[in-house]
Order: structure tokens, then sequence, then C-alpha cells
């Protein structure tokens, strides 16, 4: 290996490698950035660390009271205010030895509603695990993940996990994929690999009626092959693909079937030590019985391309910028990684894929698997770490608790990018902005937002913390498309007296134009080493040209968190 393919085609260093893999995976899943937008954990967080050789852990618990004075998410006129006694917990745990990897994060709400007299729970907790049955050969990896998400594009939300439960529903994820992955000694590498997924959803209680969404079963087939160091100048990588998908269990839309067969050539073409030209040529084939409001076969299958470069200009930037078309439309597809400094990075990312509601196409198998690694090896250095990106990611995402309930599939441009900071020893702040674009045929639905974040330590005992959130929402419906098949707009045409213009016109004034701001600020006190005392207060207000679409909501929530 000459010294040009050397420094271009080497590892990244690690604190990029690690930004770079996580820019790479946000392109693999539903709607990454929409979740930060969504709600975070109430209160200090657990901070993931290995407590010996093989076995590390970080879980926060304790009591908490929320007073709300808007629990549905109701216009003004309607508002009611609710007060939750709560027990909430949050941490990461992990299993890693020669032979076995395993990772679990999440988070679990148990509250009792004063008024309503009722016992809820929230969860958001996922897991995964790589078994190595044999060195440079074998392995099996396994995820999972439980939460509640949004029920639509339009429901409502707020940072009170408490607040308008009956716009969101349960899904569960399970995943297994055993696999032979073989690194050779000329620098090369193949794998073959088959992964098999199930996603379920519970929503028997929400805005959309019981059972209207599908649940899933994937399984997936993948051959491919790169040139890694090989070569002196080029890198090629060689991909089989496959893809059969059962969508089944909805009471109005039927069940059908989804296949695709995917072939893909990649190369990477080293001019200088700092640059490259990259491109990808492949072809995609198609087959469902989806209904025919669905996106057609036609503009599915055929021949795509991306054509541009990477560079690296320095060793802390890494660029990858291409041109292409592929769904009979053209697109970007993008990577950005840039290490300001040793406490600033930023990362973008932006690509086109097609989806079906729950499952992503993108496969970044190799990626993430690099990514676990690298994570695992920072927390046996003594680091610190949050896990949610590693399962997230490894379960496909589906914790994103918004976008994996859509009827049917999209073809969705996406892009995203995110700037974290850290200023001296008590502070960090972050910024990140986020954008898509989905075609569904019958529908479209756009999301733009962004916000901001930031702690401070203000003594050795109090510490601040606060954030800001924008959200644009456009899913408008058009009442043609509504009328000609109700059932993709979750009505039951078999319902006694179902008017379908009465109907469909509910629906439209359920959906539009929103804009969704929100914020909150806290503080937390440290009563003994793991012990604090803590309280915030957040606000939610969305605004739309339909008043029935507007809500607003305070909440104030105190609490005791012991860290273990």
């Amino acid at each position: 290996m000459t010294a040009m393919t050397d420094k271009f085609f080497k590892p990244l260093p690690r604190r990029a490698r690690t930004a770079l893999l996580a820019t790479s995976a946000c392109a693999a899943v539903i709607g990454a950035a929409n979740a930060l937008a969504q709600e975070q954990d109430t209160g200090p967080q657990a901070q993931l660390r290995f407590r010996n050789d093989y076995f590390g852990y970080g879980l926060s618990v304790g009591p908490r009271a929320t007073y709300t004075d808007n629990i549905n998410l109701s216009q003004d006129a309607n508002k009611e205010d609710e007060v939750a006694a709560s027990i909430a917990a949050n941490g990461s745990a992990i299993w890693s030895t020669n032979r076995i990897t395993a990772i679990i994060d999440g988070s679990l709400d148990i509250s009792y509603l004063l008024d309503a007299s009722d016992i809820v729970a929230s969860q958001d907790v996922g897991a995964v695990g790589t078994i190595t049955l044999a060195d440079n050969l074998f392995y099996i990896d396994a995820g999972g993940s439980s939460s509640r998400q949004l029920a639509g594009e339009n429901a409502r939300f707020s940072r009170n996990i408490n607040a308008g439960r009956n716009q969101r529903v349960n899904v569960h994820n399970l995943a297994v994929s055993p696999y032979l992955n073989r690194r050779f000694d000329d620098g090369s590498a193949a794998e073959l690999r088959y992964r098999v997924s199930q996603v379920f959803i519970e929503d028997d209680v929400n805005t959309l009626g019981a059972n209207f969404n599908n649940d899933s079963r994937t399984q997936e087939a993948i051959a491919s092959y790169q040139t890694g160091e090989r070569f002196d100048r080029i890198e090629i990588g060689l991909t089989a693909y496959g893809n059969k998908t059962r969508e089944y269990g909805s009471s109005v839309i039927e069940d059908f079937d989804f296949k695709q067969a995917t072939g893909l050539a990649e190369a990477q073409f080293a001019l200088t030590d700092r640059f490259a030209l990259s491109g990808a040529v492949g072809y995609d084939e198609v087959d469902t019985t989806a209904p025919p409001q669905f996106i057609p076969e036609d503009q599915l299958s055929g021949v795509f391309w991306r054509a541009g470069f990477r560079a690296r200009p320095g060793r802390r930037t890494d660029i990858r910028l291409e041109y292409g078309e592929r769904y009979d439309d053209d697109f970007i597809d993008a990577n950005l990684s840039y290490q300001l400094s040793n406490r600033l990075n930023f990362s973008a990312s932006a690509g086109r894929s097609f989806r079906t509601r729950a499952q992503a196409v993108t496969t970044q198998y190799e990626a993430l698997q690099r990514r676990t690694l690298d994570f695992v090896a920072r927390l046996r250095e003594g680091e610190i770490g949050d896990a949610e990106g590693i399962v997230d990611a490894l379960t496909r995402s589906n914790r994103q608790r918004f976008g994996a309930q859509n009827i049917g599939f999209g073809i969705a441009n996406e892009a995203n990018a995110r700037l974290t900071a850290l200023f001296g020893t008590r502070s960090t702040a972050n910024l990140y902005g986020f954008y898509s674009d989905t075609d569904f045929s019958f529908r479209r639905i756009t999301t733009y937002g962004g916000g901001a974040g930031a702690t401070h330590q203000l003594s050795r005992r109090i510490s601040a913390f606060g954030d800001l959130f924008y959200r644009y929402v456009d899913s408008d419906i058009d009442l043609a498309s509504c009328l000609t098949d109700p059932r993709l707009f979750g009505l039951d045409v078999n319902f006694p007296g179902f008017d379908p213009a009465v109907e469909c016109q509910r629906v439209i004034d359920q959906n539009g134009i929103t804009n969704t701001v929100g914020g909150r600020i806290g503080a937390s006190y440290r009563l003994a080493r793991n012990a604090s005392l803590f309280g915030e207060y957040s606000h939610t207000q969305r605004f739309s040209e339909n008043p029935i679409l507007e809500y607003g909501e305070n909440t104030v929530t105190a609490g005791l968190q012991v860290e273990f």
C-alpha cells in the first residue's frame, strides 16, 4: 500500500470516525432528527461507564411530581389540568467479553394521575447484542426495542410524556441477524448476512382508531465485498440486497407484500492523498401487492446512480458529496464530519431512501458494528457515554417516537445537521436542524425544524439546563384522494352510516400546516454524591391557521434522582 493510499483510505481518528459513522447511520433510520423535537427524559441523566473489565452501567431512579395545565393537549377552551405522581428511571448497561457484547438503554416512567385516578406507563427501551461464534467469520446480532411513539405525522406532543396519551401508540421491534464477516490479509472484506425483523404496533386507543396501523415482518439478505486497501488508488464495493416484507394486521387496509432486489457497485478513486472521485451504479427491481394508490412499481424499479467526490482537506475533516438519480427523481447524497477542535464537532448528512412504514432499506451494518466496537473501546479507556445512539441505530431506530406508523411506503428526501460543543469542564451546548419530505403517492408529508440545548455547572452542587425547539409539519390531505379510498386515512368504510364526505372532511380538519415551538429550563442540586433534587418548567405551543389544531401547555416537574 502506497503512502497516498495509506493516508487517504486509512481509518479516521477515533473521534472523527465516531462522528462520521453517527452521521452515516442517520441516513438509514426513520426521522432521526424528528425525535429530538419530541421529548427528552426529565431530570439528570445517568451516564454509562465500565465498573470492571467486562461490565458497566449507569442508572438513575427517583420519585417526582408533575403539574400540567393541559393534560389532553386540547384547545384553550377545553383545557384540563392534572397532577401526576411518578417513579421514573433512566439508564444503560453493557456487558462485553471476547465473545459477547450486549447493551441495554432506555427510560421507564410509571405515573398515577390524580384527577383521572389512573396508573399509566411510558417506556422507551432498547437492547442490542453481538455474539462472536468464530473470530473473523461467524457472528449473530440481535436487537429489540419498545417505545411509545406519536400516532401520526401531526399528532400532538409536548415535553410532558403523560400529556396527549391518545396521540400515541406502543411500538415493539425485534430483530435477529446471523452473518458471515471475513476480513482478509490484503485489507479486503466480505460479508453474507440474513436478517429477520418484526414490528408490532399496539394502537387500540389513539386518534386514528383501533388497529389502523399494520404490523410488519421483514426478511433481508445481503452479500457484499469491499476491496478496502487491496488496491493502490481505488476502492470498490459490490453489494447484492434482497428484501421481502409483509405488512398485515390493519382493520382498514388489506394485507400486502413488498419484494425488492438490488444490485449495487460503488467505487472511490484517489486522485491525491486528500481527494477522491466517488460514485455508484445499481439496479432496483420491486414487486408489490399494495393498493394501487401507493407508489407504483415502475417508479421504484430501474437503474440508479450517483457521482461525486470524497475529500479530506484536513486531519479533522471528512466530506462526501454526490449527486444522483433514484426512484424517478434526482437527489443529493452527502456526509460531512468536521471536528473544529477537541471540544467542537459538526456533522451533517443528506440522502434519498425508499422505506416501508417501519423498515429502513438502507443498510449500515458494517459501519454500525465498527461504531459499537469503538464505543466500547472508549468506555474501557475510562470515558463515560450515552448508549442511546448505538441502540437506536442497531434496532433500525424504531424508537424515534415519530414516523413508524405511516400507512404504506414512501420515498423520502432527508437532511440533518448537528453541532456539539464543550466549554471547559462545566458547560455543553448543541444545535441541530432537520428536513424531511416523504412522498406516499396518495399524500405528501413535509417536516423541518431545529433546536438548541445547553447545560452549565454553576457550582460544585448546582447545575442548570435548558433547550428550545421548533417543528414545522405540512400534512395537508387532498379531499379527492380521501374520497377515492378513505381507508388510507384511517376511516372504516364498513362502519354503519359511514358518510365519506363528512368523515373525509373531519380528517382534513385534523391535518394541515402546523408550527410547534417549545422549550424548557431547569436546575438540579446535588444533595450527596449520588443524589440530586431537580426542578424544571417547560412550555409547548402549536400554531396553525386552523384553530382546531392549536394548543398550548405548561408543565412543572420536581423530583429526587438517585444515581447508582
